[in-house]
């Protein structure tokens, strides 16, 4: 069902934008089971991901298609067929491999004769099998209050079998070999996990389909554990990506004549992109202490500050001209040809205050990289300004993209999806850029603490007000050089 069709157009007031999608049952529905869904495939997911049982997601829901055609060839529901198929390729799964880790062979084999039955069964049938093509990829606005009944019984009986299990459950998913040598019933607790993950993945395919089952059942998981090695802050923060990316997908597709499975899709994968990518560049060469001297990372730090206070002030006069501009020529809207005709200069301020913003963080990067190299406090700092730096890199693209897509809407076809696109780029640039920023004040402190310069902690603490922040330390890292104080720590013995 088009979003776009069906609710008023996005009013910017997130509480009467809700009222609005929710005064419509398959919009209460949809938000029901998918919170419920959510909530249970980011718990069972963070097992999978500790069980390196992700090709069994992928296998089950797929043969869970057959059960689907084989339910709508007899004639029932086919969320009932996919439990049923699920749970027997998931019990002959655990039985044939007697090690989550070493299935591969079993899960294989069975995964391709379910794919054989469901073949068997959509050719059997004599009508159009349109309940079971959408298994494919997820109907969750089409689900039923009935449904949704269903859906949150399934899911209270795998979270009651979870909450019993639970601690040997995470013992033999951390290391097998160590729970077998205790005495744990491993088969027993394959079968039940395998079981388990059956009727998650029978229920979270009504939202996602099975196509793009990874998206809830393990990319929520991967990403939590990129980011914590607790067991309960992992489980939470599955839980936490998995819901809020259910919800999100679900707002967005009120408004937009997309599939709502790929907004959610979409969103964990940026996540995932985005935590993985952040988490490769921390541990490169490339953030690692170089052979610069450490007056030269100074230099590079007042030069920073200064290029920011400078950056900031042409962006904020760009951005008051700009929107005078358009307010008094209501009708321009966003259409960016329209806009650089009216207010060429605020547009030029705008672009030049971009690139010195770009040329700061590079800057900041450098000189935070340079004083890694007498002391690790830095590579911190410097990792956040270059997460800043792809930050401000990211928002300047989605802006093009979104400026692009709103001007060439009416003659070019693929215009809509550039404004899709160039919305949530713009969303988690400025997302980025803030880290950079912290990254900055973060710095400050420590370069503060390394120096004894009270002034810098100070300025540290006022980046939340960028130019006021970025003019303090820049007296900060001025007056260090002055003092000569760089050269004497430089020479001091470690």
């Amino acid at each position: 069902m088009s979003g776009s069709a069906a609710g008023p157009a996005f009013q910017w007031d997130i509480v009467s934008d809700l009222r609005a999608i929710w005064q419509f049952e398959f919009m209460r529905n949809a938000f029901e089971a998918g919170t419920v869904i959510a909530l249970v495939a980011g718990l069972i997911g963070y097992f999978v991901v500790l069980r390196r049982s992700s090709f069994a997601t992928h296998a089950l829901g797929h043969t869970g298609f057959s059960g689907a055609a084989a339910a709508v060839l007899v004639g029932v529901q086919p969320v009932y067929g996919l439990l049923v198929f699920t749970i027997g390729t998931a019990s002959g799964m655990a039985l044939l491999g007697k090690r989550a880790s070493s299935r591969d062979v079993e899960i294989g084999t069975v995964l391709a004769f379910a794919l054989g039955l469901g073949l068997l069964f959509l050719s059997l049938y004599q009508g159009y099998a349109t309940e079971a093509y959408s298994i494919l990829f997820g109907e969750v606005l089409g689900i039923s209050t009935s449904q949704v009944v269903f859906t949150v019984y399934a899911s209270l009986v795998v979270l009651a079998v979870v909450a019993l299990i639970y601690r040997p459950l995470l013992f033999s998913s951390l290391d097998e070999d160590v729970a077998e040598a205790k005495g744990l019933p491993m088969v027993a607790l394959n079968l039940a996990f395998m079981v388990l993950l059956a009727i998650t993945i029978s229920i979270a395919v009504q939202i996602i389909g099975v196509l793009l089952i990874f998206a809830l059942m393990v990319t929520p998981a991967a990403i939590a554990v990129q980011l914590t090695k607790r067991v309960l802050s992992a489980v939470v923060v599955s839980i936490l990506i998995a819901v809020t990316a259910t919800w999100a997908g679900l707002f967005i597709g009120w408004y937009e004549p997309y599939p709502v499975s790929f907004f959610i899709v979409g969103i964990v994968f940026g996540e995932y992109v985005a935590i993985r990518g952040m988490g490769i560049l921390r541990e490169s060469a490339f953030l690692q202490a170089v052979d610069v001297p450490e007056r030269a990372g100074v230099v590079s730090l007042r030069n920073a500050s200064l290029v920011a206070v400078l950056s900031q002030v042409l962006l904020v006069g760009g951005a008051l001209s700009l929107a005078g501009t358009v307010l008094s020529h209501p009708g321009v809207g966003w259409n960016a040809g329209a806009l650089v005709r009216l207010a060429p200069a605020p547009v030029a301020l705008l672009g030049a205050g971009a690139t010195a913003g770009v040329a700061s963080f590079l800057l900041y990067f450098s000189g935070f990289r340079a004083m890694a190299t007498s002391s690790r406090d830095f590579t911190d700092p410097a990792f956040l300004t270059l997460a800043g730096l792809l930050g401000a890199a990211l928002a300047l693209g989605g802006l093009g993209m979104f400026l692009a897509g709103a001007d060439y809407a009416p003659s070019y076809a693929l215009a809509p999806v550039a404004v899709l696109f160039g919305v949530p780029l713009v969303v988690l640039g400025l997302g980025l850029s803030l880290v950079g920023f912290s990254g900055h004040a973060l710095g400050s402190w420590r370069f503060a603490d390394r120096y004894q310069d009270r002034s810098l902690r100070v300025a540290a603490v006022l980046h939340v007000v960028p130019i006021v922040g970025s003019s303090l330390s820049f007296a900060g890292f001025r007056r260090a050089l002055e003092r000569g104080s760089v050269e004497a720590r430089a020479i001091a013995p470690a």
